[in-house]
């Protein structure tokens, strides 16, 4: 016989004892949640039900499932001959000591719930049965039967196959809880399911049972509520001629008289507070879900919670401006577009997050766009989700975050295991010949680029959002701690410092740049040419040990990329972008990193030792041990960045080897062209490989290649098909703190490394983004303003180590600002002044 187990018990959160609804319910109860009482019936109760019916495996492997109608009869069928299986009297008595702990008179709901139900991937509603108002054994038991053979409706299966999963590879387990009378009912979202818009919440109603609402037959009463304050934005109150009530039969339509058909069924004050219930859901979960809610009287019930399974994209440039800020060539998205959406399903699922269905970035007029609403409910909901308003709730707090972010512990010595692989697979491609390779074996050679990077790339997704996440968590841990005044500055002096690549390779720059300093004629010929002029005038070749240390420190950082795209040659194959790097930093004050360094790390060190000293006890050890993985986060972010651009190298080996045999054959005119082909297309032409399908190739490439040129000239706008012109407020551009600190000076914009060599000393570093490579910059900037970006990214993170002010985020301020005007920048408040 079966274990039945009710809400409280621990095996209830087991989805594979519970079913996904069933182990929500449980969850959801455990959690504090008003959820009505019940019990679960795992599906051993199921299986023992169904192996009476000897046939069946046979019945389904048969099942014409590429024909509806014959697939529709096959169902009725196999439904019509499980009705008649009795169930079994040990299962029948296990049901009955569980009603017994109700009164006997008690009414109870029967809700099927399946294994693989509400797991993210498929929410599975109206799938199979629910029945209301089931009174006494026997009908309890009878539509527990019921539940079952739902599994094998037309519909239902159907619906799994459509979802991906397979025939066999789900259970039913069932809900049987007590039924709430509720007087008005309804679904909630904790997002605009229209917009997608997070900080919105929907909410459709109507008096009686919710199945009014549920099944869409009936009018319903919409809102739609400001998230932080439950405020009606948009009401829309329907004529509700009829709702759905419980009767002895189970439930019935009851038609409703016309002065309450054109009332609210909800009054204000209740709107509000259910606002908060969806809140507390989404907060729970990290995650917006699609709930299901009752007022009886005036408790209110939460009934079911789902994960919403999709997000209605708004395309913007706010996460996509800083990685992507330049015009991107088709081929070069193409290549690692399906690997970036591979990291993100991997990564949502070490996180614990629903999968992700869609696109989180797309291409559109050869620039990068972010899906904003899928970022503000994945990235910036985890993070909001973890933060704490006091100590005592951070206390409390502690058992969760140990329990469900243990992998966080885990995934940095994980991905540093994993690295080896593939720098030994950059090894092997890099060393590969590619001398006399037909066309099909050298876009085989950049498929296998594109698989190891792809492999290579899948957690980095969640060390991004895990270090965004850290932040967040540290910050409102500080805040609490020390108060809102003092909060910024503090948290900026625990985080002053971290060890990353960059640093290392900027030191290493600054080392060389000094050692150059002691060679006058050295310098002198680096100051009256560019450095291109400087490379091919062999100046280096007097000064030996200037240039093997030069050369060797290509060798070791050459595959730095000037753009993301690797259309654009890296420093090895462009070394005159590193000569101008070091004429940056002659010209500036020469300050040592290292001494820097040591003052940051002294500051950040004496901080937190008065930071921990002010915490209870128990909380000392783990607010160090935040603190020490979001420093390390911090690291592993800008290290796999770094990894990450040594698949430039081998995919411009391949795709220039490809391009050439491609000239060769006169598709197109340069060998670089290539980046302007699609993926697909290419692909198709060389497997055809006939003389129609590369005249197609060598007009798509030239068509590409004109629209790339086209698009570069132009600023792209912020919100995809919202063009609005920047407006400051107060007289100040407004963006992000990224580095504290106020400092006026004249404009500079930059908007590549063609800029670099003109920038002059003491001037206001503007920029859509930067990237490590523009580093050098900062030695000589008084401040940065970036269009994008926040205190994570590079810009701020460098501002912090050199102690530059620094503003990000400032949209529009390529456009709105002049070079040579003068601006006081003020990184602590995130404002800029046009003086």
């Amino acid at each position: 016989m079966p274990t039945l187990f009710d809400f409280h018990h621990p095996s209830a959160l087991d989805s594979a004892i519970s079913g996904g609804k069933g182990a929500n319910l449980a969850r959801l109860t455990q959690a504090g949640f008003a959820v009505p009482p019940g019990f679960l019936l795992p599906p051993e109760g199921y299986y023992s039900f169904i192996e009476q019916h000897g046939a069946l495996p046979d019945l389904l492997r048969n099942l014409p499932i590429d024909e509806p109608l014959a697939l529709e009869q096959a169902c009725t069928s196999i439904c019509e001959q499980l009705t008649q299986l009795s169930v079994p009297e040990s299962l029948k008595q296990a049901i009955a000591d569980m009603l017994a702990e109700f009164p006997g008179d008690t009414a109870f709901s029967v809700r099927s719930s399946a294994t693989a139900e509400d797991l993210g991937g498929a929410a599975f509603a109206g799938q199979h049965e629910t029945y209301l108002n089931c009174i006494g054994i026997d009908d309890i038991v009878s539509r527990i039967r019921d539940c079952w053979v739902s599994l094998w409706s037309a519909r239902a299966i159907t619906y799994r196959l459509q979802a991906g999963i397979g025939l066999s590879n789900t259970a039913m387990a069932v809900v049987v809880q007590k039924m709430a009378f509720n007087r008005v009912a309804g679904v909630g979202f904790c997002i605009n399911p229209v917009t997608g818009d997070p900080a919105q919440q929907s909410v459709d109603a109507n008096y009686g049972l919710g199945e009014s609402v549920v099944g869409g037959e009936h009018q319903v009463d919409h809102w739609l509520l400001d998230k932080s304050s439950g405020r009606v934005l948009d009401a829309v109150l329907a004529h509700k001629s009829s709702c759905i009530v419980a009767d002895r039969t189970g439930t019935r339509s009851e038609n409703l008289l016309d002065d309450q058909a054109n009332l609210p069924c909800l009054s204000e004050p209740e709107l509000v507070e259910l606002s908060d219930l969806m809140r507390r859901v989404e907060k729970f979960y990290g995650y917006p879900q699609d709930i299901e809610w009752g007022f009886e009287g005036e408790q209110l019930w939460l009934l079911q919670a789902r994960p919403i399974t999709r997000i209605p994209p708004r395309w913007t440039r706010d996460e996509s401006a800083e990685r992507f800020p330049s015009v991107i060539t088709p081929l070069a998205w193409d290549l690692v577009e399906e690997g970036f959406h591979q990291s993100l399903s991997h990564s949502f699922e070490l996180m614990g997050l629903p999968p992700f269905h869609g696109k989180w970035f797309a291409l559109f007029d050869n620039y990068v766009y972010g899906n904003q609403n899928a970022v503000e409910v994945y990235a910036e909901g985890t993070a909001n989700s973890l933060n704490v308003r006091s100590v005592t709730e951070l206390m409390s707090a502690l058992p969760t975050l140990r329990k469900r972010y243990a992998w966080v512990q885990e995934l940095p010595m994980a991905w540093s295991r994993d690295l080896d692989r593939y720098l030994l697979g950059l090894g092997e491609l890099m060393a590969e010949p590619l001398t006399g390779r037909s066309i099909p074996e050298l876009w085989d050679f950049v498929m296998r680029v594109k698989q190891l990077g792809a492999e290579y790339f899948l957690p980095n997704i969640a060390i991004s959002i895990t270090q965004r996440t850290l932040y967040k968590l540290v910050y409102s841990i500080v805040r609490a701690t020390v108060g809102e005044t003092d909060a910024p500055s503090t948290f900026d002096r625990l985080l002053a410092y971290c060890e990353t690549k960059t640093g290392f390779v900027n030191k290493e720059l600054y080392r060389l740049a000094r050692r150059i300093a002691g060679r006058p004629k050295l310098v002198q010929a680096l100051r009256t040419q560019t450095g291109q002029q400087f490379l091919a005038s062999g100046e280096f070749i007097r000064e030996a040990d200037i240039a093997a240390a030069f050369q060797r420190f290509l060798l070791d950082h050459g595959h730095r990329e000037v753009e993301f795209d690797p259309y654009h040659p890296t420093w090895l194959e462009a070394p005159w972008l590193v000569i101008e790097n070091l004429k940056m930093m002659l010209d500036s004050a020469m300050e040592d990193p290292a001494e820097k360094e040591r003052t940051l790390k002294i500051r950040m060190l004496e901080t937190e030792r008065q930071l921990i000293g002010g915490l209870p006890e128990d909380l000392r050890f783990p607010v160090q041990e935040l603190l020490r993985l979001t420093r390390v986060y911090t690291a592993l972010d800008d290290i796999e960045h770094y990894q990450t651009t040594r698949l430039t190298l081998p995919f411009r080996k391949g795709l220039r080897a490809l391009g050439v045999a491609l000239q060769a054959r006169g598709i197109i005119t340069e060998a670089m062209d290539v980046f302007f082909a699609r993926a697909e297309q290419l692909s198709e032409t060389i497997r055809v490989n006939d003389a129609e399908s590369w005249h197609c190739l060598a007009d798509s490439v030239a068509r590409e290649k004109q629209a790339y040129q086209n698009h570069r000239q132009i600023s792209p706008e912020w919100e995809l098909g919202n063009s609005q012109a920047y407006t400051a407020k107060d007289g100040d551009f407004v963006g992000l703190p990224g580095s504290p600190g106020v400092a006026s000076g004249a404009v500079f914009k930059v908007l590549s490394q063609d800029d670099f060599a003109d920038f002059p000393a003491n001037a206001v570093l503007v920029a859509r983004t930067t990237n490590p490579a523009w580093t050098p910059l900062f030695y000589k900037a008084a401040a940065v303003i970036t269009e994008s970006g926040g205190p994570l990214s590079h810009g701020a993170v460098t501002a912090r180590e050199v102690g530059l002010p620094a503003v990000m985020s400032v949209r529009g301020v390529l456009d709105a600002l002049m070079n040579g005007d003068k601006v006081t920048v003020d990184g602590t408040a995130g404002r800029v002044r046009l003086d």
